[in-house]
């Protein structure tokens, strides 16, 4: 993946905690009204640990810990249990 090539404002989701209803919904949510904005929506895996361990120029890094996020990824994850990120 690469993070850096794309030159739109960027927007990133953590969730930090447990799983909490409604979560998944929220994130579809804010990645369809952030892509009809015009932003590019990133999604931070693993929480806070994934912050923290995220290198943006190690691509592994970026492979393990940030996730692009597009409306057609996202579109069913409401009607799954967990979180998504």
């Amino acid at each position: 993946m690469a993070v850096r090539k794309d030159k739109r404002p960027t927007l990133a989701i953590l969730t930090g905690g447990g799983d909490v209803p409604g979560l998944n919904a929220c994130i579809k949510t804010v990645v369809y009204r952030a892509h009809a904005e015009g932003l590019r929506v990133l999604g931070v895996r693993r929480g806070w640990a994934g912050l923290l361990e995220y290198t943006p120029d190690d691509p592994e890094s970026a492979a393990r810990c940030i996730q692009d996020l597009e409306p057609s990824e996202v579109r069913t994850i409401d009607r799954s249990g967990g979180t998504y990120l």
